[in-house]
């Protein structure tokens, strides 16, 4: 049972379409054949999805090394400031957590920079995917006579709960990736830039 996944989900309906296998199959009201995906999920783990959230992976991870390299800076420069309490002058004090302050502003607004990057081109490789998600689902609603989908995923529709039969989410998977051989060939992770100090 999907107890957690289920308590609320988004009814999507003829803008996506869906299907389910013949063992899944449900009928609601008035003869409507209805079934269950996550749309999230299913984005995520096409072969496409899973490269190029790869791909996106290593071209940010310059970035997390670069920002946990100035984070253990921070730490050391933080330690020393604690070893020299009782040594260090009032004036080297001061100037040694002038120091620390400033390099973690600094790491601060990097680290949101970078996050504010990755998002915006997570969603945007999301937003590609999914366009090409909706049409297989759609074919698929129509090979099959299903005309109702409920979007576990999405936190807005009132699914209390539901059978895991009634999931379509391999399903249209499988086929996306049939359906997109090159994209999931061609999507290689991308070579690592040079960045800052941030990570995603």
């Amino acid at each position: 049972m999907l107890r957690e996944q289920v308590v609320r989900a988004f009814v999507v309906c003829g803008l996506v379409g869906g299907a389910v296998p013949a063992y899944g199959q449900a009928t609601g009201a008035g003869g409507t054949r209805i079934a269950l995906i996550s749309v999230q999920d299913t984005i995520t783990r096409t072969q496409e999805g899973q490269k190029r959230t790869q791909a996106l992976r290593a071209k940010y991870k310059p970035r997390e090394d670069d920002v946990k390299a100035k984070q253990a800076g921070i730490a050391s420069l933080r330690e020393q400031l604690n070893r020299g309490q009782n040594t260090m002058s009032d004036e080297a004090k001061r100037k040694l957590l002038r120091e620390i302050q400033t390099k973690e502003r600094q790491l601060q607004r990097a680290a949101e920079d970078a996050e504010g990057e990755f998002q915006q081109e997570f969603r945007q490789f999301q937003q590609e995917i999914f366009g090409k998600v909706r049409q297989v689902i759609r074919q698929y609603m129509n090979d099959k006579g299903y005309s109702l989908i409920l979007d576990i995923s999405n936190p807005q529709t009132p699914v209390v709960d539901a059978s895991n039969e009634l999931l379509i989410t391999s399903d249209i998977i499988e086929l996306y990736d049939q359906k997109n051989p090159a994209a999931s060939a061609s999507a290689a992770p991308a070579p690592a830039t040079p960045a800052a100090a941030a990570t995603p």
